[in-house]
């Protein structure tokens, strides 16, 4: 597969569109147009949030979110969480995933994190795969949802 230019960028209201097809791909329902937008607004404005998009031209192929998380260990250095990494199909495989990670991972230094972390559900193997590939470990991690995906 050949490796393709991507331009990687902080996210805007102009992309919410492409965020929303993105998101449908990923959880598998369209996400709320409004809510998309009312967060956007409101992640951007936040100097804690970096919302990243990957284009191939214009077209935005590709997402990530990147969140700086205060700790109280150790010496206190945030840490980064990493959300919602999501890249078309017709994309994977060609470097937009890795752009999109390492635009976050220096946004995390930037902000003096002392890691980054995700997580991935157990079923996505090849997701698994192409972190390791980029030198994350795995480790045991739990979530529990607290409210469904249908409520507002």
């Amino acid at each position: 597969m050949r490796e393709h230019d991507y331009l990687v960028r902080k996210a805007s209201l102009d992309d919410i569109a492409s965020l929303s097809d993105l998101f449908l791909e990923f959880i598998g329902r369209p996400s709320n147009a409004d809510s998309l937008k009312k967060r956007i607004e409101i992640i951007s404005n936040n100097p804690l949030y970096f919302v990243a998009v990957a284009c191939d031209s214009h077209k935005v192929i590709g997402t990530a979110m990147g969140i700086v998380c205060h700790d109280l260990v150790g010496n206190c250095d945030p840490f980064l969480l990493i959300e919602n990494v999501v890249v078309l199909p017709s994309h994977r495989g060609k470097n937009a995933g890795k752009l999109l990670v390492n635009s976050l991972e220096e946004f995390g230094r930037l902000n003096n994190c002392n890691y980054a972390v995700l997580v991935s559900d157990e079923k996505r193997t090849r997701a698994h795969g192409f972190y390791q590939s980029l030198g994350y470990a795995g480790h045991a991690g739990f979530k529990k949802r607290l409210k469904s995906q249908t409520e507002g």
